[in-house]
């Protein structure tokens, strides 16, 4: 089995390298530990043996895909985080965009706002979505900034929906729809 081709999206600051179903299944089959942690920027073993727990539960099914994205900063050639479509259920044309930086260095220099640009327009564009929907703390002002700068409109709250770290919290329920993208895109 050949390595799959995956795309590259490039910004002024950042190379977002596509990760694939594809991919994990290649690298699982072939690569050692090693090579998959620095290929994915595991910051920590521990982060890797989550990544690989997800990978031998299935990270997918019949209905259900994800197309994610490492976030390489170009000026030192470092993954600094990830951003992608992992709920993504293509029969729908709907995705749950997610993404997260590595790194508190890496905070508040407007990679994340750079890099959902490029995926937003990637998923509205190439992988033919109709909805994104986002899925944020209410206390987490960060995402929420992220998600108001890009037009989503706030949905609801879903009570008790996330846990993390033994704490469930509150996940506000945000949408952003192809008309409203086609609307305000050039605006960004």
């Amino acid at each position: 089995m050949n390595m799959p081709e995956t795309i590259i999206i490039e910004t002024s600051r950042l190379l977002l390298k596509e990760l694939t179903p594809e991919l994990y299944d290649y690298m699982f089959e072939n690569w050692s530990d090693q090579e998959i942690m620095a290929y994915l920027g595991n910051p920590s073993e521990a982060d890797f043996e989550l990544e690989k727990q997800k990978y031998i539960k299935g990270l997918t099914s019949y209905y259900l895909s994800f197309k994610s994205f490492a976030m390489v900063e170009k000026e030192r050639n470092r993954i600094i985080g990830r951003i992608g479509y992992h709920t993504w259920k293509a029969a729908h044309e709907r995705a749950e965009i997610g993404y997260g930086l590595y790194y508190e260095e890496a905070k508040q220099k407007g990679y994340m706002k750079e890099a959902m640009k490029a995926i937003l327009i990637h998923g509205f564009e190439h992988m033919k979505l109709n909805r994104v929907e986002a899925f944020a703390s209410p206390l987490n002002i960060p995402s929420i900034k992220l998600i108001d700068h890009y037009g989503f409109t706030k949905e609801g709250l879903l009570r008790q929906h996330y846990g993390k770290n033994g704490i469930t919290e509150d996940s506000a329920v945000y949408g952003l729809l192809k008309s409203e993208y086609e609307s305000i895109k050039h605006n960004w």
